[in-house]
C-alpha cells in the first residue's frame, strides 16, 4: 500500500477528475456553454464578481445551465456518492467485497414503492394535495425501502444478535417476493403504466431540480459526515465480532447504525433516479484495491469515486445516442457487469490458491 500522503494525493486526484469532468458535463449538450459562460453566468447569479457581462451569455444558456444542467450534476454526484458510502460500509459489515446495496432488499422495496405509485398514483392523488402529488413517487419509494430493511433486520436477529449470514439469506428472499410482486403488478399494468416502470427501473436523473437536489443532499451529506466519524471503531470491526467486543466496539449498535445509514442512502438514490447498479459494488472494492482498506481513506474515496463514475455515466448518457438520452442504469451496469465477473473470477483464485 501507498504512505499515507501518496494517499491523500490519490483522493484529490479523484477529487479533481470529478470538478473536471462535472465543468466537461455541463458544457455538453444541444445548447453549447462554454467554462467562461459558466462562470460569468454562475458569478451573475451568486455574485462572486462585481462587475460581470451580462451580454458574454444569454437567457437561454443561463436557464439550461441553473435548470437543468447543474441540479443533474449535482444530484449526480449526491447519488454516486451516496450509493460509493453504502456499498463500502455494507461490504465491511458482510466483510465480503462481493455484497451489493441491492442485496439486503434496499433496492427492490423501492421498487414495489414506485410501482404501486404508478399504478395507483391517480387513485393515491385524490386524497394528497397537488404539490405533494408530484413527490408521490419517491415518497413511496422511500416508504419501501424502510420496510424492506425493517423487515430484513427483524428476520435476521438470532437470540438478540444480527447474524449477517441471515440478515444476507433474508435480503434474497425479500428479493424474490418483491420481484413476484413487482411481476403480478406488470402483468395487469396497462401499456403507459409498464412504460413509466420500465424507464424508472432503468435509473435516469431527469427528476433533477433545485428541490430533488436539497432532499438528496439532506439524506446524503449528514449520514455520510455521521458514518465517517465512526471510522475508527468501522476498521477494529474489520477484526471479527469477538476482538472488536473486546476492544471496547459495541457491536450490535454499530450494525444497526450501519444499516441504517445504508438504507437511508441507497433508498432516497432509488427514489428519485430509479435502479442504479454497481455504483456501489465497483467503487469500494477499487479503493481497497488501489489505495487502502482503511476507512479513513476508503469512505471518502468510495464517495467521490462514485460520485466520478455516476458523472462520466450520465456524460455517456447524454452523448452516445444524441439527441436522445440512454438510460443511466444501462451505462453503469455495462461498466460493472465485466468488473463484476472479474471480481468472481479473482475470489475463485483466491480461494484454489488458499487450497
Amino acid at each position: 500500500m501507498f504512505p499515507s500522503n501518496i494517499k491523500t494525493k490519490l483522493i484529490i486526484l479523484i477529487l479533481l477528475f470529478l470538478i473536471i469532468f462535472s465543468c466537461f458535463s455541463l458544457t455538453s449538450g444541444p445548447i453549447k456553454i462554454s467554462v467562461l459562460e459558466i462562470f460569468n453566468i454562475l458569478s451573475h447569479k451568486f455574485g462572486f464578481l462585481s462587475e460581470v457581462d451580462e451580454h458574454s451569455f444569454n437567457n437561454i444558456q443561463e436557464s439550461v445551465l441553473l435548470n437543468i444542467r447543474l441540479p443533474r450534476i449535482i444530484l449526480a454526484v449526491l447519488v454516486g456518492g451516496g450509493l460509493g458510502t453504502a456499498g463500502a460500509i455494507l461490504q465491511g459489515l458482510f466483510r465480503n467485497p462481493l455484497v451489493d446495496p441491492g442485496f439486503i432488499g434496499v433496492s427492490s422495496g423501492a421498487a414495489v414503492g414506485a410501482i404501486i405509485s404508478i399504478m395507483f398514483g391517480n387513485v393515491i392523488g385524490q386524497y394528497v394535495s397537488i404539490d405533494f402529488e408530484q413527490f408521490l413517487l419517491p415518497c413511496l419509494a422511500i416508504t419501501g425501502s424502510f420496510i424492506t430493511i425493517l423487515l430484513v433486520y427483524r428476520m435476521s436477529r438470532v437470540n438478540g444478535k444480527t447474524n449477517i449470514m441471515a440478515m444476507l439469506l433474508s435480503g434474497i428472499a425479500v428479493n424474490a417476493f418483491s420481484g413476484a410482486i413487482i411481476g403480478f403488478f406488470i402483468s395487469i399494468s396497462n401499456d403507459v403504466q409498464l412504460r413509466s416502470f420500465t424507464f424508472w427501473t432503468l435509473g435516469g436523473l431527469d427528476s433533477a431540480d433545485w428541490f430533488v437536489v436539497s432532499l438528496a443532499s439532506l439524506f446524503t451529506i449528514i449520514p455520510f459526515l455521521y458514518i465517517y466519524n465512526l471510522k475508527q471503531e468501522l476498521d477494529i470491526f474489520m477484526l471479527g465480532d469477538g476482538d472488536a467486543a473486546n476492544l471496547g466496539v459495541n457491536i450490535e449498535y454499530l450494525k444497526k447504525k450501519i444499516i441504517l445509514i445504508s438504507s437511508v442512502m441507497v433508498g432516497v438514490s432509488v427514489a428519485f433516479c430509479g435502479m442504479i447498479g454497481f455504483v456501489g459494488l465497483v467503487t469500494p472494492h477499487l479503493i481497497r484495491l488501489f489505495i487502502a482498506p482503511n476507512h479513513r481513506y476508503l469512505i471518502p474515496g468510495s464517495c467521490l469515486l462514485g460520485a466520478l463514475i455516476l458523472v462520466v455515466a450520465d456524460f455517456i448518457s447524454k452523448t452516445i445516442i444524441s439527441p436522445a438520452q440512454l438510460p443511466i442504469g444501462v451505462v453503469t451496469s455495462a461498466i460493472g457487469a465485466p468488473f463484476f465477473i472479474w471480481l468472481i473470477v479473482n475470489q475463485k483464485r483466491r480461494f484454489s490458491y488458499s487450497e
